[in-house]
């Protein structure tokens, strides 16, 4: 981007609480609320890479250029989390029998973005689904971009929309209960559809994203409209816009929610076993005898405390210097060829790995 939008950060950190409150559970609707937190990644993800395309489509290498930053962002910082998860199970972090066995037979899904293909859906690392549906975004947006322009993918994408808010399209064929959006969630393409309208900055308060905030938390408790449908798709997206157009400054007592959003990818990658560390915990301290609302209440600030610590290392150790590299990769042809190739395989290399493996039959 380039422009740095605080707000957006912010608006990071509170969608990563939603998720780590899902994963500390069970409160009667955690699963809901985790899934509204990925509604709100989802719409960022669509309206920064839709605008990334916007700001470089059409100078020298634009594509190359962009695949080779995807890698860079996306691909050290997985290696590092799955290298501190797997490490866990096998040193027997998991009760569960077979734990290890699952992540390991699941590597070559974990390590490809095609997680939804294994026999079991990814568990036990099951949170990077949603980076495979960002990764099938990542790929495919800017050929699209290439193909038929910012207005003409944007026409495309709300095409898609409609269509997988038809109800014969809401299940996928050959599946029972896995649902459209979960592939094709509305608030990542109709974030990028923001993007190609260029919203321009605005003054004042962004009222219209806190009534967002407080329409998603709402949803997150009753589960009326699906997250990832066409009602919280606009819901998500409007609140996104509201708080990436304005121009006020972040009020001082939510800065440190603002840096903890700038390692929102740690946090997310990082936050399920320290929720188990964070229930056992407060196990350990009795905070049981005061009830499930403390119980949980307390490991989940546990819990996000601790994750943000772990991500803001990664964060100064791995992330920050490898995305500090991009200009030097991205000035080096060979080297910016031989990183957006490998961003661009492999999708395709977990497909050939599933077919080989047996799944395709």
């Amino acid at each position: 981007m380039q422009t740095y939008l605080p707000w957006l950060d912010l608006l990071r950190f509170v969608a990563c609480v939603m998720v780590i409150v899902n994963h500390v559970g069970p409160y009667e609707r955690a699963e809901t609320i985790g899934h509204n937190g990925v509604g709100l990644f989802f719409s960022i993800s669509g309206y920064l890479i839709g605008s990334i395309l916007m700001n470089t489509r059409g100078k020298p290498q634009w594509m190359a250029r962009f695949y080779a930053n995807r890698f860079l962002r996306i691909y050290p910082a997985l290696l590092m989390a799955l290298a501190f998860f797997g490490i866990l199970l096998w040193a027997g972090f998991s009760k569960r029998p077979g734990t290890w066995e699952m992540f390991r037979d699941n590597l070559p899904y974990y390590l490809t973005f095609t997680a939804q293909l294994s026999p079991n859906a990814g568990d036990p690392f099951g949170i990077v689904w949603t980076l495979c549906v960002e990764e099938y975004f990542y790929l495919l947006l800017p050929i699209a971009f290439w193909l038929f322009g910012p207005r003409g993918t944007a026409i495309g994408l709300v095409l898609l929309i409609v269509l997988t808010a038809e109800p014969r399209f809401h299940i996928l064929p050959g599946t029972t209960e896995f649902g459209t959006w979960f592939l094709a969630p509305v608030n990542l393409l109709s974030g990028a559809v923001l993007a190609t309208l260029r919203p321009p900055p605005r003054d004042g308060f962004p009222w219209v994203g806190v009534l967002g905030l407080v329409a998603v938390t709402a949803n997150a408790s009753t589960e009326y409209f699906h997250p990832f449908g066409p009602v919280m798709g606009v819901v998500t997206t409007l609140t996104v816009w509201s708080f990436a157009v304005t121009r006020l400054d972040v009020p001082q007592a939510l800065k440190p929610m603002v840096m903890a959003g700038k390692w929102s990818y740690g946090i997310y990658l990082l936050h399920l076993p320290v929720c188990s560390a964070s229930l056992r915990v407060c196990r350990e301290l009795g905070l049981e005898s005061g009830g499930p609302v403390l119980f949980f209440t307390a490991a989940a600030v546990l819990a996000t405390v601790w994750t943000s610590a772990l991500a803001g290392i990664m964060y100064r150790l791995v992330e920050k210097p490898i995305l500090a590299s991009r200009p030097w990769v991205n000035d080096r042809p060979w080297l910016r060829t031989i990183v957006a190739t490998m961003q661009v395989s492999l999708i395709p290399i977990g497909l050939v790995y599933w077919w080989a493996t047996g799944g395709g039959r």
